[in-house]
């Protein structure tokens, strides 16, 4: 060896021993002391203190490619009762640095050594703490193999903290991990490695944002590409806008601020064979159109006899108007399908005739369809049974709006309407109708609230069989005995035909005559086993209906229109004399009922009205312990006639003073409200003040006068208006 290299040796030698004097000095010390002491306890009586390898942390000093001893290969020899002093152990340390200097193949491997082990104690503590993947030859910590690691039998109660513990050496336990072993460098981890260990220490986190990505893509999806409706197109400069039936598109017109569509189709004309026929709604592709339905003008009324007796109308009648504020799919409106006649023969709207402006201003979608009247609509003749399987005939006004209830619920959702949210209304004989329609099963969930007023209190009971027989004087009339000859007769005359007795309805107080005439007198509602299978009556006093219902009528109600519409007069004499000529004189009631009323004009069109509408329809409510009954007291003129609710509800009412326009507010306050919440507002949840006397306000009583005495005394309802 040369002197260059003695001396270089001598450095390094010089080097570790001053770093290993600092480190160990104190230690060394401690067991110089305890050698000299002399010790009373035997070895096996000493608690010994292991120490696995690696686990002091000595910045520097075990190394794994260098010779120099541990601090487990130091206790050892204490263990087995040789004390070692520092002159041993600086001797010890002179072969170890001769001996890697022997193994040194050049000058540049011992200083990359020396420097290793400077960069070792800087490491060893980050090792621990950044596990890296154990290869394949690695020897677990805690196993016997070649690393010679103490087993974790060794290791005492504070072995298996994760943090440093300091001793009372000075010392610190550091964790032991699968680190690589002293000398070798840890593989950088890939990116991706990295990410899936942040990942497993806060899988948590983790899950909790998958989940949160995974909803909000699947509401993006579902609102981008999930089923969409066509929306509103308008055109021609907003004057006109497009809607989608089930049967094609229709195009309706802009008015006052909302839209209108008039004269849609719902049901197949009843023309030629399909006369006489139930609706038959649209359901095959060539009962429809492929361009956009032009729905601008209204369609003409079905056949009927209006005020003046004048017939008129077509057969071609199937057809609705609907009214939006709105063409829209979200936030519908509530539906009010309005069903409206004077009678069954005729004067079909009447009143009930929304508007556009109507629809705007309430925020509700209307809908008025057209239905069969009179002899087109409830004709029940034994040759139409005879052609029909299974044998019936009458009744096909109702088919009607049945149809046109099915189009409401299949449509108007795509012209702004709420189709679990639909109010069925009746007006006069159309109250009757949807008081029929009420318990039947066809109808069932096509609506799911009703405002019936001033409809009639009498439902259909008679027989298919005694109605046939009423229906004779009709055939012989028109000189037919099939239906094949029926459906040959022209509409005009088969319209002049009918008997004037059908189409007359019941005026004034009670006759003498209708005691005897009342199982001939006519009706055109019949149990014709397909829609009416039994007696409305029965239906509504056994069966808890699934739907919410109104009623109410007017104070004159039933007053003769040559009274209302004339500047007629009656003075008391006249009055008394209408009474006591009636059958409430013949049967000892006039005394009592001039009482009551009072022999004025006035007092005459209560009578009338209370005998004919308003008490009959207040026994009807009565069945039920829900159904709140009004009577509108304001007189419009003179009188509160059979108009004047449904014309204050719709609008039209053209009130001049201020208790009129109170009367107006307050009947408007109590439909909306019905439309809208379900429930009359001044309710009594008792159900006892259920009747309500709408005059300037809405007053809740607990009966209505008079009607308990005609009840009593069997005028009410037996001689109430049929239809």
């Amino acid at each position: 060896m040369s002197e260059g290299d003695q001396e270089k040796s001598m450095d390094k030698k010089e080097i570790a021993e001053e770093e290993r004097q600092k480190m160990l000095n104190a230690e060394n010390t401690k067991h110089t002391v305890e050698s000299t002491t002399p010790d009373t306890e035997t070895e096996e009586q000493k608690p010994k203190k292991k120490i696995p390898i690696g686990g002091i942390k000595m910045p520097g000093f075990c190394r794994t490619k260098s010779k120099e001893p541990c601090k487990d290969d130091e206790s050892k020899p204490n263990e087995s009762g040789d004390g070692e002093l520092p002159e041993k152990n600086a001797k010890e340390n002179e072969q170890n640095i001769s001996s890697e200097k022997t193994n040194t193949p050049s000058k540049e491997a011992k200083e990359k050594e020396a420097r290793k082990g400077i960069l070792d104690a800087i490491r060893l503590p980050l090792v621990s703490v950044f596990p890296r993947k154990k290869k394949e030859g690695e020897v677990e910590l805690g196993t016997t193999g070649t690393a010679e690691l103490a087993s974790v039998e060794t290791l005492d109660d504070g072995a298996t903290e994760k943090n440093p513990i300091g001793n009372e050496d000075g010392m610190e336990t550091v964790r032991l991990d699968e680190d690589a072993p002293d000398g070798i460098e840890s593989p950088k981890q890939h990116f991706l490695v990295a990410c899936i260990s942040a990942a497993r220490r806060n899988l948590f986190v983790l899950v909790a944002m998958m989940c949160i990505t995974i909803s909000v893509i699947i509401i993006i999806c579902i609102a981008c590409i999930g089923p969409r409706k066509g929306g509103a197109q308008l055109m021609k400069n907003g004057n006109f806008i497009k809607a989608v039936t089930s049967c094609g598109p229709v195009q309706g017109i802009s008015e006052d601020g909302a839209f209108a569509f008039r004269g849609i189709p719902y049901a197949v004309p009843p023309l030629e064979n399909r006369r006489w026929q139930s609706a038959e709604p649209l359901r095959r592709i060539e009962q429809c159109w492929t361009d956009t339905y032009l729905a601008h003008n209204s369609s003409e009324v079905c056949w009927q006899r209006d005020a003046s007796g004048q017939a008129v109308g077509t057969e071609d009648c199937l057809y609705l108007d609907v009214f939006t504020p709105e063409v829209r799919y979200n936030s519908p409106l509530p539906v009010v399908v309005m069903i409206g006649a004077e009678t069954l023969s005729g004067g079909s709207p009447g009143v009930m005739q929304p508007s556009a402006k109507l629809a705007r201003v309430r925020d509700m979608v209307f809908v008025r369809p057209n239905f069969r009247l009179g002899v087109f609509g409830f004709l029940a003749a034994e040759p139409l049974s005879r052609a029909t399987h299974p044998p019936t005939s009458g009744n096909y006004g109702l088919s009607d709006i049945i149809a046109a209830l099915h189009w409401v619920h299949l449509n108007i959702e795509n012209f702004g309407g709420n189709k679990t949210s639909v109010t069925l209304w009746g007006h006069r004989a159309g109250g009757t109708l949807v008081t029929t329609l009420v318990g039947i099963r066809q109808a069932r969930d096509l609506f799911h609230k009703v405002w019936i007023s001033s409809g009639s209190a009498i439902f259909p009971g008679r027989e298919l069989e005694i109605s046939e027989k009423l229906s004779e004087q009709f055939l012989n009339s028109i000189r037919c005995s099939d239906a094949a000859c029926l459906r040959t007769k022209s509409a005009e005359e088969l319209m002049d035909s009918v008997p004037e007795t059908w189409h007359l309805e019941n005026v004034g107080l009670p006759e003498t005559r209708e005691a005897t005439s009342r199982d001939r007198r006519h009706e055109w509602l019949v149990l014709d086993g397909a829609i009416l299978q039994e007696p409305v009556g029965q239906i509504w006093a056994r069966d808890e209906f699934p739907v919410k219902i109104v009623m109410g009528t007017t104070a004159h109600a039933g007053a003769p229109h040559k009274y209302l519409h004339s500047n007629t007069t009656l003075n008391s004499t006249q009055v008394e004399k209408i009474v006591r000529e009636s059958l409430l004189g013949t049967t000892g009631l006039a005394d009592e009922a001039l009482r009551r009323y009072n022999a004025t004009f006035r007092g005459l069109l209560s009578m009338i009205s209370d005998i004919r509408v308003v008490c009959p329809l207040l026994t009807v409510a009565r069945m039920k312990s829900n159904i709140p009954f009004y009577v509108a007291t304001q007189a419009r003129g003179q009188f509160a006639d059979p108009d004047s609710d449904a014309t204050a509800i719709l609008g039209s009412y053209a009130a001049r003073t201020p208790s009129e326009k109170r009367h107006v507010s307050a009947m408007q306050q109590l439909f909306n409200h019905y439309v809208w919440q379900d429930e009359v507002a001044q309710m009594d949840p008792n159900g006892v003040k259920r009747v309500f006397i709408v005059g300037q306000d809405t007053l809740p009583n607990n009966n209505y006068p008079n009607c308990d005495f005609w009840i009593e005394k069997d005028i009410v309802p037996s001689y109430g208006r049929v239809d």
